[in-house]
Formats: structure tokens, C-alpha cells, sequence
């Protein structure tokens, strides 16, 4: 027998990875095998708890908002899942229940008193895994842009994408909607830019880790920038 090169055994052991958390997604009622991702994510670092609010943002098809809602546990513990899409998604039937609400929107351009309303108290876990439409070109700066939209939202992290102006004029200034002690879960694709983009996140949170997960698909460059334990935001002057 011919002996196999170490990327093609690689890239072959992946590609069965990929096609057993298809099957098994499907086999356990999930909408997608990405529900795996975030189980893998919550088995090690016990980012959603039990009778929890989760903002989950590029939720579409719903295979997060599954998981979410696994996890804040059963009705009599509270807790609220909204997921946020520029899609219309429908909420599963299959693991979710009526905490689970669905809005769709554009979470670049989410006024902060619409998420005020779902969650006055703010939100123990804020998780993205949007991600724009790839080509292969820009890939990397898309993915910081939307991280970076998601950590604005949860610690009101200021980024220059769209201008001062801008985002003056919408009024995004805030100090986040993710509760101190809370946990951010972004989707980022590695490359120019990300270590410094991580490095940001390092001001916001106790503990920040960089995880790649297994039922990520065998070629893809994504990994999740975890951060853990956010810190109490500044007092406000005024």
C-alpha cells in the first residue's frame, strides 16, 4: 500500500469530521451542524448559565439559538435567547421554546435602545458567528468588521468602520450591553489584523482565548475569540 502525505491525511480525517457532525446535527434535530460549535465552546468554558439572557447575533439558521436555549436550562429558570439576523429566520421547533424570540435587523446598524428593550439588565452571554458572504477576497477585514460590531454591542468598544460621524448620528455610544462578569463568543478568520483585534478585547475582559473547534469545516481559517469574565465598564461623566 502507497503511503499518504500528511496533508492529504489531514485534509481526508477533517473532511470526515465535517460529514459526522452533519449527520449527527441532523440525526439530533439540529438545524446545522454549527450547533456542535457552540457545545464545544460551552463544554469548555460554561459561557451560557443556567437561566441566562443570550443575544446571538447572525443566529440564522438557528442552530445557536437550539443551544442557547438547551442551555439556560428548563422554563421555571427564566432566561431569554434573542437571536439577530439580516435573514428572516424562523425559531426550531426542535429545543427551544417561548424565550426564544427572533429579530430581523442589522446588527451594524442596531439602535441601542431596541436592544434596551429586550434586555434592560443587558445580556450574561453575547455570541456571533456572523459572517459575510466569502469570496476570498477582503475575508479576513469582513470578519474583524463583524467581530468588531459585536464587540461594540457587548462593552460599546468604538471601532472606525463607518466613520465618527456615523456612528455619532445613529447614536451608538455606549458602554455595552453585556453585564460585568459576562461572555463574548465572536467568529473571526485569521489574518492581518486579528492579533491586534484580540489584544483590544484583552481591555474588556478578564480572560481572552482563541479556540478552534472541531466541527469547523476542514479548509476554513475561523476560529472564535472567546472572551470570558468581562470587566465592569467605566462610570460615565456627567
Amino acid at each position: 500500500m502507497s503511503r499518504v502525505s500528511r496533508p492529504i491525511l489531514a485534509a481526508w480525517t477533517k473532511k470526515v469530521q465535517h460529514d459526522h457532525y452533519f449527520k449527527e446535527a441532523k440525526k439530533a434535530g439540529y438545524v446545522s451542524r454549527a450547533a456542535y460549535k457552540l457545545l464545544e465552546i460551552q463544554d469548555k468554558h460554561k459561557i451560557i448559565k443556567q437561566g441566562g439572557t443570550v443575544l446571538d447575533l447572525g443566529c440564522s439558521p438557528g442552530a445557536w439559538l437550539q443551544v442557547a436555549c438547551q442551555q439556560i436550562g428548563p422554563r421555571e429558570r427564566g432566561g431569554t435567547v434573542l437571536g439577530v439576523d439580516l435573514q428572516p429566520v424562523t425559531v426550531p421547533d426542535r429545543f427551544c421554546d417561548a424565550r426564544v424570540r427572533v429579530m430581523q435587523a442589522d446588527a451594524r446598524t442596531l439602535p441601542p435602545s431596541v436592544l434596551a428593550e429586550y434586555a434592560p439588565a443587558g445580556f450574561d452571554t453575547v455570541l456571533s458567528d456572523m459572517l459575510q458572504f466569502t469570496s476570498g477576497v477582503n475575508d479576513v477585514e469582513l470578519s474583524l468588521e463583524l467581530a468588531g460590531t459585536a464587540l461594540h454591542i457587548a462593552t460599546g468598544y468604538h471601532f472606525d468602520v463607518y466613520g465618527e460621524a456615523y456612528v455619532q448620528q445613529v447614536g451608538f455610544r455606549h458602554t455595552g450591553f453585556l453585564r460585568p462578569g459576562g461572555a463574548l463568543v465572536m467568529k473571526v478568520y485569521e489574518g492581518t489584523g486579528v492579533t491586534e483585534f484580540v489584544r483590544d478585547m484583552q481591555r474588556y475582559f478578564t480572560k481572552v482565548v482563541r479556540m478552534r473547534v472541531d466541527a469547523s469545516r476542514s479548509m476554513s481559517r475561523e476560529f472564535y475569540a472567546v472572551g470570558l469574565g468581562r470587566k465592569p465598564p467605566p462610570k460615565q461623566q456627567g
